[in-house]
């Protein structure tokens, strides 16, 4: 059974795939990035989708980042102990979510 985090943006859902995450890292002050093993592509086709970066701006130095890093980690291990018929598992991490974007590798250049 596949899971997935469930983001809430601005009255709007965004999934990620458990399964396929092959990491997760501190990227600037303010961003967590989440690497998958799958990867996406853009409409276009001129881009792949290889994570995507959770910003919460309250989570402005790297002692905060590091507890939204946990945080996010902690409730990957929760999601994945919870019942196969609950395959969706709502992020609450430490800091609220500001911005959620895909991160992107274009070929096409």
């Amino acid at each position: 059974m596949v899971k997935y985090l469930k983001i809430n943006l601005s009255d709007a859902y965004h999934l990620i795939p458990i399964n396929n995450i092959l990491g997760i890292e501190v990227g600037s002050a303010t961003e967590v990035k989440i690497l998958s093993s799958v990867t996406g592509h853009k409409a276009t086709g001129a881009s792949e989708v290889l994570g995507y970066t959770i910003t919460a701006t309250t989570a402005s130095d790297a002692a905060k980042t590091k507890e939204q890093l946990n945080s996010i980690v902690n409730a990957i291990e929760i999601a994945l102990g919870t019942s196969w018929a609950s395959p969706f598992y709502t992020l609450e991490p430490k800091y609220p979510i500001t911005a959620i974007a895909q991160i992107e590798a274009e070929w096409s250049a």
